[in-house]
């Protein structure tokens, strides 16, 4: 007795596939996804994407970046891969990947969960996803052409297959193209128009001493009123292309006005403050845009310890101590250069301090904070 085998019968199973399942999904099916093809409960992925995003951030990117990497359940190819192919001719998906990863390198080396300059990388970052988000969110309605091989036209025809003189020849022609979906219209002027009346307000307010506006407050509003005029685009078919320039303008700008420790009204150009005696120390001196040197190296202190606070938006500032006095130093700078007596910082969130001993050990002590948003920091003894 013989078994007999069925051909078609095999035991081959389907390669497994790493894609973001539809059902159990919480967000965008990242971590449903890794689970299902890992055989590891969903649960353990979201606990460390939520771990990484408390301590430093680092789990928004990472699930950012798996999300356009990995495919949906029923789609062959990735958001990224497929928004990437054949579309130099749509510069916005372009500027929102690049912008997507100068923020994420950014974001890894100097993004905070809670408030701090580096999230402004990581607002440089979500502004390049909603960009990539609203390109994918108009691929879903964008016709599919089929291009198809015409028949040539006027073909020649083989002799034996000829057709009779008195039949009429026929013509096969290619079909013509579809016509092109009307263009929709643009946000961009309604939105620019609405900032400009905003700003307008604003101005009108601290002119009249009714509210006094901060600067970067008011951009930051202005990049929340762009983000929020792309999405609505997104969700109806606008174009926002515009927009898309005009929100990463204010982001910069808000770049600048938030590392900056002082707003940019507290003074622009060169600026030089010397004390000559203690009841004309003021305990804070701030400039917006310029040098600030502060001198106090013919100043005698009294007893004890006295603090000084000197902060600059833009600029340069330059503090002359006394030569006989201890000294305690913090200095900060957003962006630039620190110097304290030949101790030396530079680069983004410079940070350095300082102390130095007195002549005796009675000397009196000065406490001298420095800040900077922009520029450089130089100490040095008078």
């Amino acid at each position: 007795m013989s078994d007999t085998i069925d051909p078609t019968t095999t035991d081959d199973a389907p390669p497994r596939r790493l894609v973001r399942p539809t059902d159990g999904r919480l967000l965008g099916g990242v971590a449903a996804g890794l689970g299902r093809y890992f055989d590891v409960n969903p649960l353990v992925y979201r606990i460390a994407f939520a771990a990484l995003a408390l301590v430093g951030g680092t789990g928004l990117l990472l699930y950012l970046a798996a999300w356009l990497v990995i495919p949906g359940e029923h789609d062959d190819e990735s958001i990224a891969v497929e928004a990437l192919r054949g579309r130099r001719d749509q510069p916005w998906l372009l500027v929102g990947v690049g912008l997507l990863a100068f923020g994420a390198l950014f974001a890894l080396s100097e993004v905070h969960f809670w408030p701090g300059t580096g999230n402004v990388w990581l607002a440089a970052t979500l502004v390049g996803g909603a960009i990539v988000w609203w390109h994918v969110s108009q691929r879903a309605d964008r016709p599919r052409v089929v291009q198809t091989a015409a028949a040539p036209v006027d073909a020649a025809v083989p002799a034996d297959d000829a057709a009779p003189a008195d039949q009429a020849t026929t013509r096969v022609q290619a079909p013509p193209p579809p016509p092109r979906p009307p263009k929709k219209p643009s946000l961009f002027a309604p939105v620019l128009g609405a900032l400009f009346a905003a700003a307008g307000l604003f101005g009108l307010l601290a002119v009249l001493d009714i509210y006094d506006v901060d600067v970067a407050a008011a951009l930051a509003a202005g990049v929340v009123i762009v983000g929020a005029a792309i999405a609505f685009g997104a969700l109806t078919q606008r174009r926002v292309g515009g927009l898309v320039f005009l929100g990463l303008l204010l982001l910069a700008a808000f770049a600048a006005a938030a590392i900056t420790p002082v707003s940019v009204g507290a003074g622009v150009g060169e600026k030089t403050e010397r004390p000559r005696t203690v009841a004309a120390l003021h305990s804070s001196y701030e400039h917006g845009i310029g040098d600030l040197e502060l001198d106090l190296g013919g100043l005698t202190l009294p007893a004890g310890t006295t603090s000084v606070d000197a902060s600059v938006g833009i600029g340069k500032l330059v503090v002359t101590v006394p030569q006989d006095v201890a000294v305690v130093i913090d200095a900060h700078a957003g962006v630039g250069s620190i110097d304290l007596m030949g101790a030396r910082d530079d680069g983004v969130d410079a940070d350095r301090q300082l102390t130095l001993p007195g002549s005796t050990p009675n000397a009196p002590m000065l406490d001298l904070e420095a800040d900077i948003g922009v520029g450089d920091i130089q100490v040095q003894r008078g």
